[in-house]
């Protein structure tokens, strides 16, 4: 399969599965997340105080009114900037729109992938449980403390972590220390492609194995569902992304998060 229409398909099963979030969650408010669907071309997203797009580039060009209907949308939500996350292969006229609209380099994104068909399972311990009504809660609070920088659990984490399991598309799994819940991840499944995400471990139990464990597990539920590959994308240089390359996941390519200047 060429580069491009899998750059496309990991592109889409990240924007439509946060696409499908949002739409769940708007169905509780007081939730104010809400998306920007550019017909045939990309999404912008917005939650929280942050905007980002995806998608751009990859099946049309784009234009000058697109960007400029973009930061509008963007503005009229009283966000500051637009995030865009350009893939390598984008047509350039996005690249060129950036310039011209004096976009800044934010960071990079590593994009992993792995052909499951190829790919040989090592032993495994089954320690790792599938999340389902009876343990949903004591899951969302295990990645909420994963990902608590300050050590607050914060109950919008929790309350994000419960809105992606809720979505039919996607599984979650857990793993356990003796009764406590400590480590967490999710699934999607989209068209033959599998997306980990939302992978994290309570600090204290971190360097024991168990993310590991949970990509091992979630790989072989992708190859269960039918998937040929697995994709899953970190920050550059993590544990996270050295776990991907240890399990023989290849950098597929790096994304570029562009920033806009302060839309006044």
């Amino acid at each position: 399969m060429r580069r491009l229409e899998l750059a496309r398909r990991i592109e889409r099963i990240k924007a439509e599965g946060t696409s499908a979030y949002i739409r769940h969650r708007k169905q509780s408010p007081p939730y104010e997340g809400s998306e920007l669907i550019v017909e045939n071309k990309g999404h912008v997203f917005r939650m929280g105080n942050t905007s980002f797009a995806v998608g751009f580039g990859l099946n049309r060009p784009t234009s000058f009114y697109d960007l400029h209907q973009m930061e509008k949308w963007v503005r009229g939500k009283n966000v500051s900037r637009l995030h865009i996350e350009v893939c390598p292969l984008a047509d350039m006229s996005l690249i060129r729109l950036l310039q011209e609209r004096n976009y800044t380099l934010d960071h990079f994104l590593d994009v992993w992938l792995l052909d499951v068909n190829t790919f040989v399972f090592p032993d495994m311990e089954h320690t790792v449980e599938r999340v389902h009504a009876d343990n949903v809660n004591e899951w969302a609070r295990a990645i909420a403390a994963g990902f608590a920088e300050t050590g607050t659990v914060m109950q919008e984490t929790i309350d994000t972590a419960k809105g992606f399991y809720a979505l039919p598309e996607n599984q979650a799994f857990l793993v356990r220390e003796g009764e406590m819940a400590v480590a967490g991840g999710i699934l999607a499944v989209q068209d033959g492609m599998g997306e980990l995400f939302l992978t994290s471990t309570i600090p204290a139990y971190r360097g024991r194995g168990y993310q590991t464990q949970l990509i091992l597990e979630r790989i072989a539920a992708a190859k269960a569902a039918g998937c040929q590959y697995v994709t899953v994308t970190t920050k550059v240089d993590t544990a996270s992304g050295r776990n991907m390359e240890r399990l023989g996941f290849i950098p597929f390519y790096q994304k570029a998060v562009m920033k806009s200047p302060i839309l006044k």
